[in-house]
């Protein structure tokens, strides 16, 4: 079942990515059409973790080892079809191919979904530990740091990503709930991380405003 959940969350943002590259929106330096919808992965992946590492946690407490590595290998899996969807629905010319595509498959997941999950899974046992319980100025911190990590280009963006999910699951432990809370203060770090920041460093600005009369 975790298996088929991460599975699910994957093919989902999958689907969202491949869409982005090809209809997504530009605004002077700021593009998530083509190499810029790599953002799109790098906002839902650390969603889709802390979700999974919360739910995995919270149903299989005690025993979640088996059904945490299922749901990260279908999570894997799953933004591996990024390739093959677009292949499928968008071929590039003869090399093209599905076969062609497997690499991809395999290598998405490598690089954005397996150090994310790594990070934020440390992070959270460390925020659970009876032994450590670090204050709650920690877990500020690390969405700081985060956010901030995104000036590095793309392995920024990937650690700083576990850094925000596996805070956004320790607060979420440590509360007891606001889940949905979370959720949306992971999906607006990760913007600012992978879209906002990117977007000032390359001389972007922020539209003028006008005020009426």
């Amino acid at each position: 079942m975790s298996f088929i959940a991460g599975l699910v969350w994957g093919l989902v943002i999958a689907g969202l990515t491949v869409a982005a590259e090809h209809y997504g929106p530009s605004y002077r330096t700021l593009s998530l059409s083509g190499n810029g919808a790599l953002a799109v992965i790098s906002v839902l992946v650390p969603l889709a973790v802390y979700r999974g590492w919360t739910w995995v946690t919270n149903r299989w407490s005690g025993r979640a080892v088996v059904p945490a590595i299922a749901y990260i290998a279908g999570l894997w899996l799953g933004v591996g079809f990024v390739a093959p969807i677009d292949v499928l629905l968008y071929p590039q010319g003869p090399g093209s191919t599905l076969a062609n595509a497997i690499p991809g498959l395999l290598l998405s997941g490598a690089v954005f979904v397996l150090p994310v999950a790594l990070v934020a899974g440390a992070i959270y046992l460390a925020l659970r530990s009876e032994r450590m319980r670090p204050p709650g100025i920690v877990i500020l911190l690390l969405y700081v740091v985060g956010v901030a990590l995104g000036v590095v280009p793309l392995i920024g963006t990937i650690v700083g990503g576990g850094l925000i999910a596996g805070a956004a699951a320790g607060q979420v432990w440590r509360r007891g709930g606001g889940h949905t809370t979370a959720s949306v203060l992971v999906i607006l770090l990760m913007v600012v991380a992978a879209v906002g920041l990117p977007y000032l460093l390359a001389g972007g600005t922020l539209p003028a405003l006008t005020l009426p009369g």
